[in-house]
């Protein structure tokens, strides 16, 4: 069975923090204040779900990392949440296959992490842009 497991954005302070969820409400630790504080809107915090697989060197894939497939040259994606057809799916930002959609399952364990939208959004960027 699948691990369940998040990993939270700070928007505000532009990198990754704690969490935490007590009485159905997710809580965050704000680094700077030392603080413990709530996002009712969600409007500085982004939570992340593991998907569940590990690229090729066992780092766990979350939501909005940025991926490129081992030995299918060119191919470039993005880890999402697919809502239609509920399930973790690679959404290709690559030029030849720009916004299909592939089942994680279809590559295995054989990607890299390039990075991830919220750290490296200039990266996503520039792969759209020049690719």
């Amino acid at each position: 069975m699948r691990e369940i497991k998040f990993r939270a954005w700070d928007k505000d302070l532009k990198r990754w923090t704690n969490y935490s969820i007590a009485d159905d409400l997710p809580r965050f630790y704000d680094k700077h204040t030392g603080c413990w504080e709530t996002d009712r809107e969600g409007e500085r915090f982004i939570l992340c779900q593991y998907t569940g697989l590990k690229n090729f060197n066992g780092k766990e894939i979350y939501e909005g990392d940025i991926v490129s497939a081992v030995g299918f040259f060119g191919w470039i994606g993005v880890a999402k949440y697919f809502d239609k057809n509920p399930s973790f799916v690679f959404e290709a930002i690559d030029k030849n296959y720009r916004g299909s959609r592939l089942s994680m399952t279809q590559f295995d364990r054989y990607v890299k992490i390039l990075g991830n939208i919220y750290e490296n959004p200039e990266m996503l960027e520039e792969i759209s842009n020049d690719n």
